[in-house]
């Protein structure tokens, strides 16, 4: 067998992929340096490695967020840019997903459509369906729209702030499924705002609420402080830390918002 080069070669291929092809341990353990987008694709490989595949899944809870400032070379905007670069390294399966961006350069809303026409091309519907797209089906997106970003860098949480008045920015922070927390977006508006609703959407009489994240938009119009104050009230009564502020528009692939 000395003599024989190949054969050592190919005697270590097939104890190789014996163990990758049966031995649980070692592939999984193998499994948690691949990037979660990688990870779906290798699942479909075997039944070995689906198994664990899902396993490894189940263990990435970590909240990750990718930031960006821009302005983009190219013709979307710069987070969508950053983001298509990004998502195919982070490791975990995005289940909820708050994206917010700068109102100028990116709204999604019809006042958009009103713009010239190079802006329009850039700035369009289809930007916002180019931010959704990076995303899996079943991940709730929720964009907010704002005159002002505050961003840390992506990959460090250790370096200070930015904040951007101006320019292209924005960020998109992602949430895994966890174990014990349940993230559930919701919307109301003067028709649909009612104590059936608030109760519905579990932000009364809900022991297990913890935190309540409140964006308010077109707070300029008649009986904007009414209705804000609709909500606020009933959630006061409760334990929640409630944080949040005014922004110019909200958007997402699921509701017409």
């Amino acid at each position: 067998m000395g003599d024989n080069p190949g054969f050592d070669v190919s005697l270590q291929d097939s104890k190789a992929a014996y163990i990758l092809s049966n031995v649980a341990e070692v592939v999984e353990r193998i499994l948690t340096f691949v990037p979660t987008k990688s990870l779906l694709q290798i699942a479909s490989v075997c039944r070995l490695w689906s198994n664990c595949a899902r396993r490894v899944l189940r263990t990435q809870q970590q909240l990750t967020w990718v930031s960006a400032c821009g302005p983009s070379s190219s013709e979307g905007h710069a987070l969508c840019k950053v983001l298509a670069e990004e998502v195919e390294k982070v490791f975990l399966l995005p289940k909820n997903v708050l994206a917010m961006v700068d109102c100028e350069a990116f709204n999604g809303q019809a006042p958009c459509y009103r713009q010239n026409k190079a802006k329009r091309s850039r700035h369009s519907q289809d930007t916002v369906e180019d931010l959704f797209q990076l995303f899996p089906r079943n991940c709730d997106v929720m964009g907010i729209a704002t005159p002002g970003i505050v961003l840390t860098p992506t990959g460090s949480g250790s370096r200070p702030p930015e904040e951007h008045q101006e320019g292209e920015a924005g960020f998109a922070i992602m949430f895994p499924s966890m174990e014990g927390v349940h993230i559930k977006p919701f919307h109301f508006c003067k028709k649909t705002v009612s104590p059936a609703a608030l109760k519905e959407a579990g932000l009364v009489d809900n022991p297990e609420l913890r935190v309540v994240l409140l964006f308010f938009y077109e707070a300029y119009r008649s009986g904007g402080a009414y209705f804000l104050n609709q909500i606020l009230e009933p959630l006061a009564k409760s334990k929640a830390l409630i944080t949040g502020g005014l922004v110019e528009s909200v958007f997402s692939p699921t509701r017409c918002w």
